[in-house]
This record gives structure tokens, C-alpha cells and sequence, in this order.
């Protein structure tokens, strides 16, 4: 019986290492992939707090915020934690969708549902800060 419980537990810490492994894996090749409609509801799904920068490629702070916001994404990323981007001309109906109407923006997404929208931008830090709070309340009602 002891050593069941043995091998059950290295099952579990082999499926832990595969999906840690997968996760820097995604990590590493794009901090912010590309969010479709396609793929949406499956990114809320899997992830307990979810980021969502809303963009397009003729946006000029767009493009300046989305490296502050990869910078972020990069510093605060952790499995359960998602950081992604909608290009507003590709994937209209997201964004219709959330009401974003105005760009550069992030959707914030806790346990699937939206809590809040931040329209602009702002420093690294001031960024960095806000979605810490989210992270971290997110963590705290998980262990409630």
C-alpha cells in the first residue's frame, strides 16, 4: 500500500514538472500571445486571472504600452496567470464584446468573469503594482 501511494505521488510531481515545463515553454517563445475568439473562452477557462492588452497594429501607444506591458507580463507571469493580446481589427467581437472602446486597454479577469478595464497607459511600476493586486487577491481567495 506504501509504495502505491509512492508511485501516485511521482505521477503527480511528473504531471506537475510536464505542465510547468509546457508553461515556460509558451513562456519563453511569446510572453503575450495573440488572443482569439477562438481560443478565448478556453484562456478563461485555465486560468484563474487572466490579462487581456486590447491593441491594433496602426495604434501608436498601443505599440509603446504593449512593451511595458510585456516587461510586466514577464515579471508577474506564474502558471494560473495569464498575459495575452487582442488585435481590436482582427478579433472585433472580443472586444464588442467586453465594451472596450477605446485602445490601448486591459481587460482584467478573475475566475472568468471581468472585474475591471484600464484604459491607457501608465508606468511599469504603476502598472506592475495594479496587476499585482489582482494576483494577489486572486491567491488569497483561492486559499479561503
Amino acid at each position: 500500500m506504501e509504495r502505491e501511494a509512492e508511485k501516485e505521488l511521482l505521477r503527480e510531481l511528473a504531471k506537475s514538472l510536464l505542465e510547468r515545463g509546457e508553461y515556460l515553454e509558451r513562456l519563453a517563445s511569446d510572453p503575450v500571445p495573440e488572443v482569439t475568439r477562438h481560443d478565448l473562452d478556453e484562456v478563461l477557462d485555465k486560468n484563474r486571472v487572466v490579462f487581456l492588452f486590447f491593441t491594433a497594429d496602426w495604434c501608436g501607444p498601443c505599440i509603446s504600452f504593449l512593451e511595458t506591458f510585456r516587461s510586466v507580463a514577464l515579471e508577474l507571469s506564474r502558471p494560473g496567470v495569464f498575459f495575452g493580446r487582442v488585435d481590436v481589427d482582427k478579433s472585433f467581437s472580443i472586444a464588442e464584446r467586453y465594451n472596450i472602446e477605446r485602445i490601448p486597454a486591459i481587460a482584467v479577469f478573475v475566475d472568468g468573469q471581468l472585474v475591471d478595464t484600464i484604459v491607457g497607459s501608465m508606468s511599469q511600476s504603476a502598472l506592475k503594482k495594479r496587476l499585482e493586486s489582482y494576483i494577489r487577491r486572486s491567491s488569497q481567495q483561492a486559499s479561503q
